[in-house]
């Protein structure tokens, strides 16, 4: 796998990350609404394969989801700019070669 690879499957585990987070918190009025996750697991060759899992319930699952959504947008940002990097490093190694 490249970087580009690793960078993408990255973003993926991260959107999930926030949808899984955005509706939990979107269901918390709801009486014995299901709670989701992601699970992830390192992929072959690099990378992480994820997916949405069922979570056991959680008191404090208001700041916990909160919490997990902004962790969620921060790697996302972090791979969203290794991405960038790569990007950048290929066109100046293009331009050198021209």
């Amino acid at each position: 796998m490249n970087v580009m690879s690793i960078a993408s499957s990255g973003l993926r585990a991260a959107t999930l990350g926030v949808q899984a987070a955005a509706s939990n918190v979107a269901r918390l009025p709801v009486a014995d609404a299901t709670r989701i996750g992601v699970s992830g697991a390192a992929a072959a060759g690099g990378g992480v394969d994820a997916r949405l899992v069922e979570v056991a319930a959680d008191p404090a699952a208001p700041v916990a989801d909160l919490l997990a959504a902004k962790e969620a947008v921060l790697a996302f940002a972090a791979n969203a700019t290794m991405i960038r990097r790569n990007d950048q490093m290929l066109g100046a190694l293009l331009d050198e070669r021209a």
